[in-house]
């Protein structure tokens, strides 16, 4: 799979080399992610099949790609992750139609094998974790300063009522900006409307690989156009440091550490009582130590994460844990 998102997937041919049968043949993925968690305030214990997700992608054509990629048991239930077809006319150019996240946040658009904690930031979780079916265009240039520009128009009433006119779409555009080596910049903007409440969410992410150690931080203002309505605020930041193992049997072993917040969150939904209601500000520290077995061509590891809730007075806290997963990703 591609380092960043699903749609780069796709694409596997270039125009100008002659397009053999070879590259017809379909190209299939799997990632399996199983936990045990352990609750740290009640001793409560669960196991969970955080992931089973299956995938075929390839080309028919030098212009022409697709991807069907689902997860079986996400959350217990079946859930579509990326569906579409991709059109590209040119070098750095192409269009996209189909099911897939909108274009938006960096952790956003990771595939679970390429987490570096076992749960996503409250950025991610809570406010950025957008799919649906829509059209997205993308242009790539990779001279002097290299970037990725990105600006899609997606439904708003899910999956299954695609088939349904809708006059209130959901609107994001992103960008990607490379200005010397190791560093990367990234621009978001995204209007959506989960049912009758427009929100305007803008986001910054930096992230920073020297060597071994990677850094990534990211920020979020979500603002919503009812009245009285105070913004909504995220952050994270974390620190990932890999240690090279000489031994045939371990790849790697890292050290992780990471600090998000969110202040009061409106999922834009509204309740069986007709109102909105808020998430309590809340905020986490996560230690983390992971385990790769293999990185390349497939990826195998153990994952031992702890995470410390923070919560506002008068909110107890129940959610301190202990998580431990495997991970196995073909």
């Amino acid at each position: 799979m591609a380092q960043q998102d699903t749609t780069s997937l796709a694409d596997t041919t270039r125009k100008h080399r002659h397009f053999t049968k070879k590259d017809y043949i379909p190209k299939f993925t799997a990632t399996v992610l199983g936990r045990y968690e352990l609750n740290t305030n009640n001793w409560g214990q669960h196991f969970e099949l955080r992931h089973t997700r299956i995938g075929v992608y390839g080309s028919v054509h030098p212009c022409f790609s697709y991807m069907a990629l689902v997860d079986l048991t996400f959350g217990g239930k079946f859930s579509p992750v990326a569906i579409f077809a991709q059109y590209k006319p040119v070098k750095g150019l192409s269009f996209l139609i189909g099911y897939d996240k909108m274009p938006f946040s960096n952790e956003n658009l990771l595939s679970p094998y390429q987490y570096y904690f076992s749960d996503k930031s409250f950025l991610t979780q809570k406010i950025t974790a957008w799919s649906d079916v829509g059209g997205v265009v993308c242009y790539e240039w990779d001279k002097v300063v290299p970037f990725t520009l990105k600006a899609g128009v997606f439904n708003s009433a899910g999956f299954s009522k695609q088939g349904q006119f809708q006059k209130r779409l959901n609107y994001v555009a992103r960008g990607t900006f490379q200005f010397f080596k190791g560093f990367s910049l990234s621009l978001n903007y995204a209007a959506v409307i989960p049912e009758t409440l427009r929100m305007h969410v803008m986001d910054a992410g930096v992230a920073y690989d020297y060597r071994n150690l990677h850094l990534e931080s990211e920020y979020i203002c979500k603002l919503y156009d009812g009245p009285g309505m105070t913004a909504t605020h995220a952050v994270y930041g974390f620190a990932y440091y890999k240690f090279n193992i000489a031994k045939r049997a371990l790849s790697n072993i890292a050290l992780s550490l990471r600090y998000d917040a969110i202040t009061p969150n409106c999922n834009g939904i509204l309740n069986d009582l007709g109102h909105y209601t808020y998430d309590a500000f809340c905020q986490r520290i996560t230690t983390g130590l992971t385990l790769i077995f293999i990185e390349k061509p497939v990826r195998a590891g153990i994952r031992f994460d702890y995470e410390k809730f923070f919560f506002h007075k008068n909110v107890p806290n129940d959610k301190d844990r202990l998580i431990c997963e495997l991970i196995v990703h073909l």
